[in-house]
Order: structure tokens, then sequence, then C-alpha cells
């Protein structure tokens, strides 16, 4: 009988990535350190390209995404581990951190745990793209909102308001007129905030213009849409944050991955329920509980709000937002799986009694 042929042994590179300087140690298969260098983040991917096919492994950051494309080019195996669970591989332990132990700490734990060491999905192109135009829009709507809440306290400085939500270049014009009727001279701070609102208005209506370009011609994105209450920010939202959805084998994962599900405080025998888990991303749980808010407002009689009001009598409304929020995406999840659009008969099994029916 022909003896099998021995698999060369694999090495094991941790990398601790820096904006100028990267920090790499080499383990061999028997746990002996073979390298330990500092290189030039511009370089890495000439020194990768030098090694035999290996494990990288390297920390979630802000490189750790171009770091990872680039070792999977040149033929390596690549596991990107969370930075939540870097500490528990023992980094910074007993209060020592350098970027030399930290990448020695994250070769020596591939080398013992090899698959079994944990690491986050890697999205794909599409995903990033949609994800970077929709963190520019947050962040221009984010600083919109200061600016009219400055502007706004301005005018409260002198006993006056201006009603509704400060969401376009009609805001400023109204504050304008406003001051005009009082005889009040804007100042020139408060003048120039004005000039920047009117200038995010624009530059949000840009990208506002390009996100509908992405989902004229993204199919998911417009299956995603036919649930009430779910537009097209939610839908790109949860199309690049999930990516792929078969990396989830059931709707619980989704609602898990998402931190849509409560924690517990079980001691003594005593189950404790508390507040929903701190994990995740808080933006696409907080846009996830506004698209439960507006079908609960403007789908009463949808079996999915009527459930969600079941939930409520036992829970209170706060509660069954929440599981509102986590059924719908759970639903969105099911969806992209199996390409159907949203059908509310078999959005739930839950029949309601005719008070509820009344009631909602």
């Amino acid at each position: 009988m022909p003896h099998a042929r021995k698999e060369p042994a694999v090495e094991h590179i941790g990398i601790d990535l820096g904006a100028k300087v990267c920090h790499v140690v080499i383990v061999g298969a028997g746990g002996a350190d073979i390298l330990c260098r500092a290189v030039a983040t511009r370089h890495l991917k000439a020194f990768l390209s030098k090694r035999e096919p290996s494990l990288v492994v390297m920390e979630t950051c802000t490189q750790s995404r171009a770091a990872s494309r680039i070792a999977l080019e040149v033929g390596h195996r690549v596991r990107v581990v969370p930075t939540q669970l870097v500490r528990a591989l023992g980094v910074g332990a007993r209060g020592i951190k350098t970027d030399a132990r930290d990448a020695r700490v994250l070769a020596h734990a591939s080398q013992r745990m090899v698959d079994g060491l944990p690491g986050v999905h890697l999205r794909g192109d599409e995903s990033v793209r949609t994800k970077e135009l929709l963190a520019a829009r947050r962040l221009l709507v984010s600083a919109r909102s200061k600016l009219a809440l400055s502007c706004k306290s301005w005018l409260r400085g002198r006993l006056l308001g201006i009603r509704g939500r400060a969401t376009s270049s009609h805001f400023s014009q109204a504050f304008r007129r406003l001051a005009r009727a009082h005889d009040l001279e804007i100042p020139l701070g408060t003048e120039t905030l004005l000039a920047t609102f009117e200038q995010h208005c624009e530059q949000i209506a840009r990208l506002d213009a390009e996100l509908d370009a992405l989902v004229a011609v993204d199919p998911v994105v417009q299956r995603l849409m036919t649930m009430p209450g779910v537009g097209p920010v939610v839908a790109a939202t949860f199309r690049a944050h999930i990516d792929d959805p078969l990396r989830f084998s059931s709707a619980d994962q989704v609602g898990s991955y998402l931190a849509l599900v409560p924690g517990e405080a079980t001691t003594g025998g005593k189950i404790k329920r508390t507040a929903t888990i701190r994990a995740g991303c808080r933006h696409i749980k907080s846009l996830l509980i506004q698209a439960a808010w507006s079908m609960w407002r403007s789908q009463p009689t949808s079996p999915l709000v009527l459930w969600a009001h079941s939930v409520e009598q036992r829970r209170g409304k706060r509660v069954a937002i929440v599981a509102l929020a986590r059924k719908m995406a759970c639903i969105l999840w099911a969806m992209w799986k199996h390409e159907r659009g949203y059908e509310p008969g078999r959005a739930t099994t839950f029949r309601p009694s005719a008070d509820l029916r009344l009631a909602g």
C-alpha cells in the first residue's frame, strides 16, 4: 500500500496592522517562532508574496479588509479575528501590549486552534461600496441635524421658533424670512451655519440620487422594499450588512446577529430576561426598529402588527416594537434567501381574536 503524501507544514502569520508599519510574526506548525520583524505597510504585499501559502491572522481594523485582500491575492488563507475576542486570545494580557507581542499572540493562537479560530465575514465589493455610500449619507444627515439645532437655538434665544423638521433648504429660507419679519440681523456665525446647512442638503440629495440608482438595478433591494415600512435606506443597509444570506442557517441566527434578541441574567435557578443584547451594529438595529414603528402606524390590520399587539398586551409596547423589528428582519432574510416578495399571509401563523382585531 503506497504511503500518503505528507502535506507541507503550514506557517501561521500574525500581523498587527498599522498606518505606516506592520509587525509580523511567523510561527511554524510546531509552535516555534520563525520570524519577527516590522514591515512597511506599503510593502506588505511584496513581503507576503515571498512566503509559502500560509494562514494569515489579523485583528479587525480599518486596514484589515485591504490587507486580507492582499493576502488572498498572493495565495494565503486569511482569518480576521473580531476585536471583541482578541483579549480572550491573550492580547494585552497582564497589562503588556506592544505591536510585536500582539502579532505573536495572534500567530500562536492560530497555530493552536487552526480552523477553530473565530473570524469575521469578509463582505463583497458591492456591499462595501453600498456601506460606504450609506455611511457618508448618515454622517451628513447627522451633521445637518446639529447645524439646524444650533440655528434653532439662536431663534429660541429671541423667543422665536420654526415648526417642522429641518430636512431641506426650505428650513434656511424660512429662517431668513422669520428674521426679516422681526427686523433681526443674522450674525455671521449663524449665517455661516445656514450656508453650510444648505450645502449639506445638496450633498445629501446627490447621495440620495446615487442610492436611487443603485436600488433601481438591484433586484434584492427592490424585493426587500415590498415589505411595508422598509424603504430604500433600510433595504440597502440590510443588504449591505448581511451581504450573503447563505451564511446564516436559520432566521434565529439573523435575529441574534442583529442583536434583536433579549439578554439573560439567570442565577440560582431564576430565569431573568433583560434588554436586547449589546452587540452588532447599532445603526442597522435602529433602522429596523424605525421600520417596525412605521409598519405599526401605517399597517394596523397587518397580521404582523396584530401579532405585535398581542406581545404588547403581555410585555408592553417597547418590547413589542423590538419583537416586531426582529420578526421583520427574519422575514427580510427569508425573502432574500428564497427570492420571494413580501406575502402578509405567510408572515406569521398568528391568528388574532376578534377583540384584538377590533382593538387594532
